[in-house]
């Protein structure tokens, strides 16, 4: 009995193995199988024990979890609890009280999702087989030849059974089903309790039998592919897929290459059915008008008229002829312009801009970052040669007063000498001046980088100054500052 029960739960696992798709496709081939929903059942029923004893019904209940392979076959998780008694009907009654507690995989097979005729099956008819591990208590009483006791055992299980369904929407579904359970191991033969007491062995194995209703839900969200998942495969007609494509296909419109006025477009798509033979038409069977004058270009004798222009009744754009003007009239016209002109004067060129350079800390020489803008600088004063330049050098506040006018001097007289060594500017047309931390950019009494300056503005009343009192002060010098020593 062993051997041939292991061998029909392979023989239906192979067989679902082999119903599956085993995911290897050409690069021609659709699959019409869509992702699908997995099912929660809750059930409930009446439990019986089939041995030696007669049983009083008792009660069951449990989950399971359900899994298509494919349209007919399908996986399922079963936990089930049952409780049930029994005795022999005599006044010196054996009586038993039975508690069982399993949990299984099984294989169902569906025997009527191969018709064709709608989306869904309202209706199922399936078989089950499967196998599991179950632990089962039995206290049984008034059992000839043995005291009273209580029997526990935990062993394998095989599981055989049919049922029903019924689809109430494309969530829900019930099912009446009965299984029977066959409990392997020693005590198989004790589920009521009793046994043959004169061999060492079993002679007939006890079966628990379930029929019981379940009420099922079927879960899960999208597909891989970002549409909703089906109700579960077993439900599904496997050719719907299929059938909803052939049937978009019969729904589309025949072609009809009819095209009315011969003008390469068919009627179908034509917004002017009846356009005039050889006249020039767009995309969409409308004659053309390139140039938008509103008239069509079969009747536009200037088919590319001008913008802007009035056309008359043949499409012709109403130009003005060009006026020749000559030599003296365009001379004098020139002469007109140009005494229009208004050219800056003196006080205009004081607002001229003119870029400014920076130095690090506590030093006066010009670094070659700042060499394009003393460039710039040169190149106003060779276009312009009746034009002085004010040469103003500035420092931040981090030194005392007397160190800041030094060092401010020091980068004013480097510029200049940059000014005159490399760009031959004449040095009588740099004015020197220096204000040393006065006029900061950045209002800080910190060390800052856009307060170390030497600012350039065309001169207008600037003199040159001298160089202040002090040591050496910068590059050079031996002698920082330092505002808090006074110097």
């Amino acid at each position: 009995m062993k051997k041939i029960s292991l061998s029909i739960l392979l023989l239906a696992g192979f067989m679902s193995l082999m119903a599956q798709d085993n995911g290897t496709t050409t690069s021609t081939f659709r699959s019409f199988s869509p992702d699908d929903q997995l099912e929660l059942g809750i059930h409930l029923g009446t439990a019986g024990v089939v041995g030696d004893l007669d049983f009083k019904p008792g009660f069951g209940g449990g989950l399971h979890l359900r899994k298509s392979l494919d349209h007919i076959f399908s996986l399922r998780l079963v936990a089930l609890y049952a409780k049930t008694s029994g005795d022999d009907g005599t006044r010196t009654a054996r009586e038993y009280d039975l508690n069982w507690l399993s949990g299984s995989i099984q294989t169902l097979i569906t025997f009527n999702n191969l018709r064709f005729n709608r989306p869904y099956r309202r209706v199922l008819i399936y078989g089950l087989v499967g196998a599991g591990v179950q632990n089962f208590k039995t206290d049984f009483r008034n059992i000839p030849g043995r005291a009273d006791a209580e029997i526990s055992e935990t062993g394998a299980q095989l599981e055989g059974g049919a049922g029903i369904s019924f689809r109430i929407n494309k969530k829900m579904n019930f099912s009446l089903e009965e299984t029977a359970m066959f409990a392997f191991g020693k005590g198989a033969d004790e589920l009521d309790g009793d046994r043959n007491n004169d061999i060492p062995y079993t002679t007939y194995r006890d079966v628990l039998h379930y029929p019981h209703l379940s009420l099922n839900f079927n879960i899960g969200g999208k597909s891989k592919s970002g549409g909703m998942k089906v109700e579960p495969l077993y439900w599904v007609n496997p050719m719907m897929a299929f059938s909803e494509a052939v049937a978009s296909l019969e729904a589309r419109p025949i072609y009809d290459p009819t095209d009315t006025d011969k003008d390469g477009v068919i009627d179908a798509v034509d917004q002017e059915k009846d356009s005039p033979a050889d006249a020039r038409v767009d995309s969409r069977g409308v004659t053309l008008d390139s140039d938008s004058d509103g008239l069509a270009d079969y009747k536009d004798k200037e088919p590319y008229s001008p913008p802007g222009y009035k056309v008359d009744a043949m499409g012709v754009a109403n130009v003005p002829k060009e006026k020749i003007f000559s030599e003296k009239e365009i001379n004098d016209m020139i002469a007109t312009q140009i005494k229009g002109i208004k050219f800056p004067s003196a006080k205009g060129l004081s607002d001229w801009f003119l870029p400014m350079i920076h130095f690090d800390l506590d030093r006066y020489n010009i670094k070659q970052g700042e060499y394009d803008k003393l460039f710039h600088v040169a190149s106003v004063l060779k276009q312009n040669p009746d034009i002085r330049v004010a040469v103003l050098g500035y420092t931040d506040k981090s030194s005392s007063d007397r160190y800041n006018n030094v060092l401010s001097y020091n980068r004013a007289k480097a510029a200049i000498d940059f000014l005159v060594a490399q760009h031959g500017i004449s040095r009588d047309r740099l004015v020197l001046t220096w204000g040393g931390e006065e006029k900061t950019l950045v209002p800080t009494n910190r060390a800052n980088y856009l307060n170390r300056r030497v600012e350039f503005k065309v001169a207008t009343t600037e003199t040159e100054m001298g160089r202040p009192d002090g040591p050496n002060a910068g590059r050079g010098g031996k002698i920082g500052g330092n505002k808090d020593a006074g110097y």
